[in-house]
């Protein structure tokens, strides 16, 4: 496994520090609209379906 560059550790520090469940589910479902728009039919419904469980947790009251 290779070491994280500078800007992957910038982008890590940013998430771990908190970002909202609802932020959180429209990030997923921008890269799920990302990957279909480059062809990544499989990875894009993997993507739409993580943030539909996401959804369905927070309206659950799971945070």
């Amino acid at each position: 496994m290779r070491e994280l560059d500078d800007e992957e550790r910038h982008l890590l520090r940013a998430l771990d520090e908190g970002v909202s469940t609802t932020d959180l589910i429209v990030m997923v479902r921008d890269l799920g609209e990302l990957l279909r728009g480059r062809g990544h039919i499989m990875q894009a419904n993997v993507a739409e379906l993580a943030a539909d469980r996401l959804e369905m947790l927070n309206g659950a009251g799971g945070r």
